[in-house]
């Protein structure tokens, strides 16, 4: 069995220890589409900003390439390049499980990219808004925490919060006004709103993150990494999921190729989902 085998293995048997968000939106997206072997990779692109995965049946989907995480034995991936569209797209999924980074990232991109095409044939399931959630939060007089430093969402929600604390991961990331994220075990149970970073799917953090924040008034998944399917982060304990639709394929991929981040005009659109039901916002 070669190391990719051994990593997605591995991550199989860590998924089933305990509900994951990554474990039951792999076993959402297999009961919902009972013909999803079919789907098939078209493209991989991992870029120096964002990585892309393009599905045989159009859909198109990003991940942060959260390279701060990655270690010297990150190469699983490497090993098989060349050989990524050879897969099925559920097959691609599955190494959002994997223990490597590298995979990680395709995978989870590769799980996004399978979420908008569950989410589009399944439209009732979620309520869909449009715009930047910092502007749609209500935050006054609140306690505010955003895991990951998230600067112009972190700008907009200070002029309105009572208070706000920014966690961050990466050292790099750090300023003046943000706490290492090992503070989250104090910081997020006494938050009434919390923002956590899409790229805590590709860290592996989510599952804490979202447990220890299960006293928010309004907790959301935010970012282009957050595409996973929102109903399953519902599940979780999320009220609301801030992410990105991919509108022209073509110029995404060719963007993030050419080592850019995720063009906003005309390229993507800013799209929050909401459960249909508040009371099924929560476990």
């Amino acid at each position: 069995m070669n190391s990719s085998n051994v990593n997605t293995a591995e991550g199989a048997m860590r998924g089933s220890e305990r509900r994951t968000v990554v474990g039951d939106s792999l076993a959402e997206l297999q009961a919902s589409r009972p013909k999803i072997n079919r789907i098939r990779v078209a493209s991989v692109i991992i870029g120096v900003e964002y990585t892309g995965v393009r599905l045989s049946s159009g859909q198109v989907e990003l991940a942060y390439t959260l390279t701060s995480e990655e270690t010297p034995n990150s190469c699983a991936l490497t090993r098989r390049a060349g050989h990524l569209t050879e897969s099925s797209a559920l097959e691609l999924a599955r190494l959002a499980l994997s223990w490597d980074v590298r995979s990680r990232i395709v995978g989870t991109a590769a799980l996004n990219a399978l979420s908008q095409l569950c989410l589009s044939n399944r439209p009732n399931r979620v309520l869909i808004g449009k715009g930047n959630i910092a502007d749609h939060v209500v935050v006054k007089g609140d306690v505010v925490t955003v895991v990951g430093n998230m600067a112009p969402m972190v700008d907009k929600l200070e002029a309105k919060a009572k208070k706000i604390y920014v966690l961050e991961r990466t050292r790099q990331l750090r300023d003046d006004r943000t706490l290492p994220d090992t503070a989250a075990e104090e910081i997020l149970p006494q938050s009434d709103v919390v923002l956590i970073t899409g790229t805590s799917i590709i860290n592996g953090t989510v599952d804490r993150l979202l447990e220890l924040s299960k006293n928010a008034r309004e907790l959301a998944l935010v970012g282009p990494t957050a595409g996973i399917l929102p109903t399953v982060l519902f599940d979780h304990g999320a009220t609301a999921v801030a992410t990105v639709k991919v509108t022209d394929a073509n110029r995404v991929m060719k963007n993030i190729s050419e080592g850019g981040g995720v063009p906003s005009a005309n390229a993507v659109k800013l799209v929050i989902y909401r459960p249909t039901s508040r009371a099924g916002s929560r476990r």
